[in-house]
């Protein structure tokens, strides 16, 4: 049986799927005896389950999950709910975006956020479990412990860790795409999502900056996430008006920055670096759409 495979048979997906199983519940023992491999456990859950996700028929992959979860449940909880679990659900979803010739991007995004929510939705379960504080465990780790705003970090640092985990995976499948016989669409026919999304994470930082500080940290991550991936498009173009108008975007951004950091009460003042992605945005709407309605430059 050819290890990166589409699977036809039923003899195939279960032990494929009896394999991908065994490498989980090894990481997870391990993990619970030496904390070092935790790193490896962050880095290959995910890559497990999107090739199980994608190799093998969508309907026998709740097989592999309940086997997955139940047996590293049996050795470590508070790991399987706070990994594993996440890992299991976004690797199906990347999967399944994969097949479907989803842009990378969007694989990525929408992966870190199904990961990240479900990692904050079970860390009440986990303390309740564990009868500690896995946050402030992580926070302890980071040297975190005495930072006066904590607390708003939890949000971001979850998103971090997801995301961190997420491309990771996704940087192991574009660069051995054709190793593993997975097919991957990189290209880009309308830059109108990227935008939206961009100025939609804009507004939601904005807008929680009022309620809740945690959640509006978050949407400017992923406000800084689009920013980068529309800035490497900016580079590629090559043309030199765009570095000339993207070092005064950034120019400007600065002088902005610097002038209203000090009207904001602490930590608030983070916010402002949503005016770098702002900037971007405009760019990048420039090159993409004004340019195209017959401005040369």
């Amino acid at each position: 049986m050819a290890l990166f495979q589409k699977k036809t048979t039923l003899v195939h997906h279960i032990t494929y799927m009896g394999i991908m199983t065994a490498i989980n519940l090894i990481f997870i023992v391990l993990a619970t005896y030496i904390p070092l491999m935790m790193l490896l456990l962050i880095l290959l859950l995910p890559f497990a389950s999107t090739i199980v996700s994608y190799f093998c028929l969508k309907r026998y992959y709740l097989i592999y999950a309940v086997a997955s979860i139940g047996l590293c449940m049996i050795f470590n909880i508070s790991d399987t709910l706070f990994y594993v679990v996440p890992a299991i659900i976004s690797g199906f979803f990347i999967g399944v975006l994969l097949e479907r010739g989803i842009h990378p991007f969007w694989m990525v995004l929408s992966s870190t956020i199904i990961n990240a929510a479900l990692t904050y939705a079970f860390i009440p379960l986990i303390n309740l479990i564990s009868n500690a504080d896995i946050v402030l465990a992580f926070l302890t780790i980071f040297k975190l412990t005495e930072f006066p705003y904590r607390t708003e970090l939890v949000y971001l640092f979850i998103f971090f860790i997801s995301l961190v985990q997420v491309a990771l995976t996704h940087f192991v499948l574009l660069t051995d795409a054709k190793k593993l016989g997975i097919e991957i669409n990189t290209r880009v026919n309308s830059f109108a999502p990227f935008l939206i999304g961009l100025e939609f994470s804009i507004l939601m930082t904005v807008c929680c900056g009022f309620f809740y500080l945690p959640l509006a940290l978050t949407f400017l991550a992923i406000a800084l996430v689009f920013s980068a991936f529309l800035t490497v498009d900016l580079m590629m173009a090559k043309k030199l008006w765009i570095y000339v108008v993207f070092g005064i975007s950034l120019f400007l951004g600065l002088i902005l920055f610097a002038l209203f950091y000090q009207q904001l009460s602490k930590p608030y003042g983070v916010l402002l670096f949503a005016i770098f992605p702002l900037f971007v945005g405009i760019v990048s709407f420039v090159k993409n759409y004004l340019l195209k309605l017959g401005v040369n430059i």
